[in-house]
């Protein structure tokens, strides 16, 4: 059980986050996008991202000690560490690059339908640069619990590269937590992840068939459990997860709330489940934990994520249930 908001600074730290493609997230609110026209913006939300850098922003507020990395370049780099350092307290060991870490932009109407997402690329990584990152994760491998890997690629990177950091942290003593779709994903699964949180699109895509319901998450994720992966999450959204693993198959179905904006609630998920994992905790525990963290998110506002207070206060109200 979590108990604590914040852990001591001077305690090591239990996971490692890598962002190969950190970015800022911008959302920009209009009453209605009128395309070729001119439009007028209501408000701008502005904050950082990149799956490993939101997944150790709800870490820290859940107390978990934890060291992000990855690449940053140009003044945009700067506020992301500084944003992760200053305002989070996340332990920062990036790789600086040339050019400029990617600003991401999102237009949200107010009828609230999807936003419209326009995503720069990001800069380009050398293979020096390449090195250097896997150093990194080589050497933070050895003391931490956890390496959590994550997100889109930056021009430069292999699609391979979860493969290769994924079997570097194995082997140095750490267990994988692998969210990543498409290519990234295929290859990674090479590497024998700890854990994998693919939501439904992702698990369709892996697995070639629809997820619409619980019961075809709990499905998927035994299929990708005796595929030799020891814990599964399959989430399918405001519906819940599905987790199987050694000790059993659970759904997760979260309390009702009223969700302003997803983005952040997959990754918030996986740092749910790795708060009470990092202490030894059950997975069924993990599971109140990752699905309340999850609804914490989507109740928030643009990119912003739960704070401790919302997320204890859902834990409560998270049904988990053998399927």
């Amino acid at each position: 059980m979590i108990t604590a908001a914040m852990s001591k600074a001077s305690e090591p730290p239990k996971v490692l986050t890598v962002t190969l493609n950190p970015s800022v997230d911008r959302l920009v609110y209009v009453q209605q996008l009128q395309r070729h026209d001119t439009n007028r913006i209501l408000r701008i939300e502005e904050d950082v991202g990149g799956k490993g850098v939101n997944v150790a922003r709800v870490l820290r507020r859940l107390g978990v000690p934890v060291v992000a990395t990855g690449f940053l370049g140009g003044r945009t780099g700067r506020y992301v560490q500084r944003e992760l350092e200053e305002m989070e307290s996340v332990q920062c060991e990036f790789v600086w690059v040339p050019g400029e870490t990617r600003t991401n932009l999102a237009i949200q109407e107010a009828d609230g339908s999807p936003p419209t997402a326009l995503n720069e690329r990001g800069p380009e990584i050398a293979p020096e640069d390449l090195d250097t990152l896997i150093r990194i994760v080589e050497n933070r491998s050895t003391q931490v619990q956890f390496v959590v890997l994550g997100g889109s690629l930056p021009p430069g990177v292999p699609t391979d590269i979860y493969a290769t950091l994924g079997e570097v942290a194995a082997r140095r003593g750490s267990k994988v937590v692998l969210d990543a779709d498409g290519e990234p994903l295929v290859q990674g699964l090479k590497a024998s992840p700890y854990l994998i949180k693919p939501n439904e699109n992702e698990t369709e895509r892996l697995l070639g068939r629809p997820i619409d319901t619980l019961q075809d998450a709990a499905e998927a994720a035994r299929e990708l459990h005796k595929r030799g992966i020891p814990v599964v999450i399959v989430s399918i959204g405001e519906k819940g997860a599905a987790v199987a693993c050694e000790q059993g198959c659970w759904v997760a179905v979260p309390p009702k709330v009223r969700a302003v904006s997803t983005i952040g609630s997959g990754d918030s998920m996986v740092a749910g489940v790795i708060s009470v994992l990092a202490r030894q905790g059950t997975i069924q525990e993990a599971m109140r934990w990752g699905t309340a963290a999850g609804a914490a998110t989507a109740m928030t506002d643009g990119c912003d994520i739960g704070t401790y207070q919302q997320i204890e206060e859902l834990v409560p109200a998270v049904r988990v249930s053998p399927c």
